[in-house]
C-alpha cells in the first residue's frame, strides 16, 4: 500500500538546535543577538500563557533569526500617525517542495481475506520508523520573506510581515512561515516570473502578505488591507552559526540585507486562554480592540537567508480506526 503526500520541510517550527559554525564570519559571541533573543523568548512564553500559541511560536522563530543575525537594525515606523523608533531584523526562507512516498507497510493492515472488513479487523499500524523512512524528491522551490520589528525598551510592541517575494497586497491564506511552513503544494503551482533585480526566485503560489501588530499583555491586530514591497539587496558573509536545524529540516545560513516597506490597516483579534466558560462566567475583560494604521518607508534591514539543504521528513501519522458503522470492501 503506497501513501503519497506533498509537503514542505517544517523549517519554521521552533524546536531549534544550533550547529557549531566553522565557516561563518559573524561575531563570535553573537553580538547583541543573545540578549535580544532572550527577550523574544520571554515574550513568547507570556503570549503562550495567554492562550495564543501560533504567535508564541512566531516569536520564538524571531528569537532564532535575531540570534543568527547577531544584531538589529534601527527603523522608523509610523503607528496611527506617530513616528516611532523600532529595531528590526529580516529573513528569507528558501525551501524545496517535497513529494514524498511512504513504504507499503506504513498504512493500515488489512486481513488476508477479500471480503468485508469489520471495524475490529482494521488495525492502525505504527508510523514508519527510521528503518522505513519516506522517500522524498524535490518538486519545485519556494521562497518567502519576513520582517520583524519591535519597540526596543520593553519589547511591548512587535510588528511582523510575512510576504511572498516582491510587491503585493494583503491576502488571506498567506501562510505564516514563522509558525510553520504549509504542508501542501500552493494551489497556484508552476514557475513564477523572475522578480527583476532579485535573486530569490522560485515559484509563487501564495502571492500577497499577512501582517500582525502585537501589543504585549493586550492582544493582536491583523492586516486587513494594505501593500508591501520587499527585495534582497545583498547576501553573503557569515551568520553567528553557519547551519541551523529546525525540527526535521537542516538549513544553511548566510548574512543578508533586505529592503522592506509597507502600509497597512490592522483590525483586532481577540484571544483568551482556551477554556470552557461555566454558565454565568464571563471571559476576561480587555484585549485588543479597534483598528490601527502602520507604515514603514522603504528601509534596508539586516537579517539572514536560510536555505534548506537536508531533511528527514516526519513519518506519516497512523490512520485512526474506522467509525463503528464503517465497512471497507476490497475486491
Amino acid at each position: 500500500m503506497r501513501f503519497q503526500l506533498k509537503l514542505l520541510p517544517a523549517a519554521a517550527l521552533f524546536s531549534v538546535a544550533l550547529g557549531c559554525g566553522d565557516g561563518g564570519t559573524g561575531p563570535a559571541d553573537g553580538g547583541d543577538g543573545p540578549r535580544l533573543a532572550a527577550q523574544f523568548e520571554r515574550l513568547a512564553d507570556s503570549v503562550a500563557e495567554a492562550g495564543y500559541s501560533p504567535t508564541a511560536e512566531a516569536l520564538r522563530h524571531a528569537a532564532e533569526v535575531v540570534r543568527l543575525t547577531g544584531h538589529a537594525t534601527p527603523v522608523n515606523l509610523t503607528i496611527d500617525g506617530a513616528a516611532r523608533s523600532f529595531l528590526a531584523v529580516a529573513e528569507q526562507l528558501d525551501f524545496p517542495l517535497l513529494e514524498c512516498v511512504w513504504p507499503a507497510d506504513s498504512g493500515v493492515v488489512v486481513p488476508p481475506d477479500k471480503g468485508v472488513v469489520v471495524p475490529d479487523s482494521v488495525v492502525p499500524v505504527p508510523a514508519p520508523t527510521e528503518a522505513a523512512p519516506a522517500e522524498c524528491t524535490p518538486a519545485g522551490t519556494h521562497s518567502m520573506r519576513t520582517l520583524i520589528a519591535w519597540e526596543p525598551e520593553h519589547m511591548a510592541e512587535v510588528v511582523r510581515i510575512v510576504a511572498d517575494l516582491g510587491s503585493a497586497g494583503v491576502q488571506t491564506g498567506v501562510p505564516d512561515v514563522m509558525t510553520g511552513l504549509p504542508t501542501s503544494e500552493p494551489s497556484g503551482g508552476g514557475d513564477a516570473p523572475t522578480v527583476p533585480g532579485d535573486s530569490g526566485g522560485g515559484f509563487t503560489g501564495y502571492p500577497g502578505f499577512m501582517g500582525e501588530y502585537l501589543v504585549r499583555d493586550v492582544g493582536s491586530w491583523w492586516a486587513v488591507e494594505g501593500t508591501q514591497e520587499n527585495a534582497l539587496e545583498s547576501a553573503g558573509g557569515g551568520c553567528t552559526a553557519d547551519r541551523t536545524t529546525f525540527d526535521w529540516a537542516e538549513l544553511t545560513c548566510e548574512a543578508a540585507r533586505f529592503r522592506f516597506g509597507f502600509s497597512m490597516r490592522v483590525e483586532a483579534l481577540r484571544y483568551e486562554p482556551l477554556a470552557i466558560w461555566a454558565p454565568g462566567n464571563e471571559p476576561p475583560s480587555g484585549g485588543a480592540e479597534g483598528t490601527h494604521t502602520l507604515a514603514l518607508p522603504s528601509t534596508a534591514v539586516d537579517g539572514v537567508r536560510l536555505t534548506v539543504v537536508g531533511w528527514s521528513p516526519p513519518p506519516l501519522p497512523p490512520p485512526g480506526p474506522l467509525p463503528p458503522d464503517s465497512t471497507v470492501v476490497h475486491p
